[in-house]
């Protein structure tokens, strides 16, 4: 996961939003307890008071933010979802913990008054504390949760779910890549089903290593993976066809790990596309995001022409006449115009290597 400028203002404002809740619910129906009957409401600087809520949301929302960033690695997300959950919690209460006792502190600072460690406890140690930590600590379990579910749907999806967007069919513009594994047939028959589960996630978590190249995850079909770009962030410095090597780097640094465990180094073959899907939002008791179209078909049938032409990446003409600019470490040739199953016009292939 890399620093996104959206997704931390997401979560600053999630956090602003949850820490006016609190001001603003915090003081409902106080009037009516007996021991603040008395007390004036008029006499608070309700101006400072919320803008001092806010200065503290959005430190509070930096710090989880950053929190979710540093525990998001390879190692923590290869545990169940229960294991990322906890230590977010633990660590984000530990931190809100110490942000309170710090704000505790500046308070007796400006207060001008001496530090006595027993009274010190004593200010610390009160419903408000405890009902502000436990507060805290429920927003961001909450914020843990859709984290989780975002990640389920792909990054940006959950908030288009939400607003309808899938509700109703519409058309898009999107560049495909099928990813499937070489003699995933051989490698499963010789290393059984369980170890070959094994292999198969092992790779998928170092395919992430495309969303650096700003892929999506579209689909995991068996022992093959789905990929998307808007055409704007695929054709961009050819990243549609950079993350496709990019994986495959990732896939030779760790080969001494592929050998050890497995006995083999896993290589995928590739096909891509552009063109017009159609996305919409599918089923009722599992709901899902669809593309359907022939753009997809197409990138299909080419992913499977890779053996005929012995070539691990191969692209259509149509996604060949998009791209504009292409990094000096790739080349791209014409290999030959295929008629694919599914289509009456042929299609013009183009392979990449480096």
């Amino acid at each position: 996961m890399k620093f996104s400028l959206k997704s931390y203002m997401t979560c600053v404002i999630g956090w602003i939003l949850a820490d006016a809740l609190f001001v603003l619910i915090r003081f409902v129906g106080l009037d009516t307890v007996p021991a603040f009957v008395s007390l004036d409401y008029n006499s608070f600087d309700h101006e400072l008071f919320f803008y001092k809520a806010t200065v503290l949301a959005i430190f509070l929302g930096s710090l989880f933010y950053l929190v979710s960033l540093a525990l998001d690695t390879p190692t923590i997300r290869r545990r169940p979802y229960w294991v990322s959950i906890v230590l977010q919690l633990i660590v984000s209460l530990f931190s809100v913990t110490l942000v309170l006792i710090g704000l505790k502190t500046w308070e007796i600072i400006q207060l001008h008054k001496v530090f006595i460690p027993a009274e010190f406890v004593s200010r610390i140690l009160t419903v408000n504390f405890l009902v502000l930590l436990t507060y805290y600590l429920i927003v961001s379990l909450i914020m843990v949760m859709i984290n989780q579910i975002d990640r389920k749907f792909g990054p940006g999806n959950l908030r288009k779910l939400i607003l309808g967007v899938f509700y109703h069919p519409r058309s898009i513009e999107h560049i495909f890549m099928f990813l499937d594994l070489k003699d995933s047939t051989s490698h499963a028959e010789r290393l059984g089903h369980l170890k070959f589960g094994n292999l198969i996630q092992d790779c998928f978590m170092d395919m992430s290593v495309v969303s650096d190249f700003g892929a999506s995850f579209y689909q995991y079909v068996g022992d093959e993976a789905i990929l998307y770009w808007e055409v704007a962030d695929g054709l961009k410095n050819a990243n549609c066809l950079q993350a496709y090597f990019a994986f495959n780097r990732k896939l030779e640094a760790k080969k001494d790990y592929y050998w050890d465990r497995y006995g083999m180094i896993p290589e995928f073959k590739a096909g891509a596309n552009v063109g017009m899907a159609t996305v919409l939002e599918v089923g009722e008791i599992k709901r899902e995001i669809a593309y359907l179209g022939d753009v997809l078909n197409t990138a299909a049938r080419i992913q499977g022409m890779c053996n005929v032409y012995k070539e691990n990446l191969l692209i259509s003409e149509w996604l060949f006449n998009r791209l504009k600019s292409v990094p000096e470490f790739l080349e791209i040739l014409p290999v030959g115009t295929v008629e694919l199953r599914g289509r009456t016009d042929a299609v013009r292939l183009f392979s990449v290597r480096e």
